[in-house]
């Protein structure tokens, strides 16, 4: 029994060992990636495309998606690349988001005016028409 127990033991001891060397090459593997430029540069264009009209349209989302650009920004000075890459994907969706809202709200108002003119010729018309 003490042949198993032993066996046990350095199977134990080999998966923890395994698991420290995964553990150490995955974090060593994160450490590595390269600065995230191009989701850094996409993550600025959408924020400074969505900053008229969001701004305009007074979308919250817009504030979160400059929030997460700017954590995005600390994250790559620090060097946490991933961190850096995870917010700056983050901050590109949200400004997509913002703007989609803020357009949105812009053409619902448009079309709201657009009705109401055409009711103000359609009664005019039909005033003239008696």
């Amino acid at each position: 029994m003490t042949d198993k127990t032993s066996k046990a033991c350095i199977d134990i001891f080999d998966l923890q060992r395994a698991a420290l060397i995964a553990v150490t090459a995955a974090l060593s593997a994160c450490s590595s990636l390269p600065p995230p430029t191009e989701q850094m540069d996409a993550a600025r264009a959408a924020v400074a495309h969505a900053q008229p009209v969001a701004a305009a349209e007074r979308v919250p989302e817009l504030g979160m998606a400059q929030a997460k650009l700017a954590r995005a920004e600390q994250e790559l000075q620090r060097g946490d690349n991933v961190a850096a890459r995870v917010l700056a994907e983050q901050a590109e969706v949200d400004a997509r988001y913002a703007w989609t809202l803020a357009e949105n709200a812009r053409l619902q108002r448009t079309t709201a005016e657009f009705d109401r003119s055409s009711a103000q010729m359609r009664q005019e018309l039909e005033r003239s028409a008696k």
